[in-house]
C-alpha cells in the first residue's frame, strides 16, 4: 500500500500534535501530509490581554510546527473554538476539503471526548469522508473515495488496534509542541521541559508508539503502509 498522501482532521490548533511523530516520519518518506483544522483558536488563551490577537499568534505557532513536521498544506475551516457547528454550510467545507485533498489515507478524533469541538470534529468528519465519495454536490468537486480511516484520539472503549514505532521521530512531538508556546499553560509545562524532553527522546533507542483506532467500517489488523 503506497499512501501518496493523507488528510489529519484536528478540532482545534495543536489536536494534530498527538500524532506528530507518525506524521514527521511520513512526510520524510515522501508522503504528502495535508492538515484541516477546525476552529481557529479563539479561546485558547490564558491572559486576558492576548484574546484580541490569539487567533493570529495561534496561526503563527502552528506555522512553526508545520515547519518541523514537514506539512504540505494547512487547511483551517475558521470556526470560533467552542462554536463548530453540524450544520448544512460546514459539512460542505468538509467535504470540499476531501475531495480537494483527495486523500487515501484520513485521520480524526474518535467518539469519545468532553469537548463539543472534538466530538463535532468526528461526527462532520467522519460522514464527509463517507459523502464526499457520493456523486452529490458536484460544485464541490469530483467524487473521492477515500479508502482508509482511522482515529488518532478519542477512543476509550477499547485498546488501540495499531501501535506504531515511531522512536526515529518522538522527538518530535515535544518540538512541535514547545512551537504552541499560548498553550503551555494549559498544558502545565515549559518551554525548557518541552526542549529537554525532545532532546532525552532523541537520545533514546526505546520504543516511542503512536495508538491508532479503526473506525467502525475498519475490519484489517493492520496498518497497511506505515511500516514499509
Amino acid at each position: 500500500m503506497d499512501y501518496e498522501r493523507i488528510l489529519v482532521f484536528g478540532a482545534h490548533p495543536d489536536d494534530e500534535l498527538t500524532m506528530a511523530p507518525t506524521m514527521a516520519m511520513l512526510a520524510e518518506h515522501g508522503v504528502e501530509v495535508h492538515i484541516c483544522i477546525s476552529t481557529n483558536g479563539s479561546e485558547g488563551y490564558p491572559r486576558p490581554e492576548w484574546k484580541d490577537e490569539i487567533v493570529q499568534m495561534r496561526a503563527a505557532e502552528m506555522a512553526e510546527a508545520d515547519e518541523i513536521i514537514g506539512t504540505t498544506q494547512r487547511i483551517c475551516i475558521g470556526a470560533d473554538d467552542m462554536g463548530l457547528t453540524n450544520d448544512r454550510e460546514t459539512f460542505k467545507r468538509f467535504i470540499e476539503v476531501v475531495r480537494r485533498v483527495r486523500p487515501r489515507v484520513v485521520f480524526t478524533h474518535g467518539p469519545h471526548d468532553m469537548h463539543r469541538d472534538h466530538l463535532n470534529t468526528h461526527i462532520i468528519s467522519r460522514e464527509a469522508v463517507w459523502q464526499a465519495g457520493n456523486p452529490v454536490s458536484a460544485e464541490l468537486g469530483a467524487p473521492w473515495t477515500v479508502s482508509y480511516l482511522y482515529y488518532y484520539k478519542g477512543v476509550q472503549d477499547r485498546r488501540p488496534d495499531v501501535l506504531l514505532d515511531v522512536r526515529d521521530w518522538a522527538h518530535v512531538r515535544p518540538l512541535t509542541q514547545a512551537t504552541q508556546r499560548t498553550q503551555l499553560t494549559l498544558w502545565n509545562t515549559t518551554l525548557e521541559e518541552l526542549e529537554t524532553q525532545a532532546e532525552q527522546l532523541r537520545d533514546s533507542d526505546e520504543p516511542f508508539e503512536n495508538s491508532f483506532w479503526f473506525s467502525e467500517r475498519m475490519s484489517l489488523d493492520y496498518l497497511p503502509g506505515l511500516n514499509g
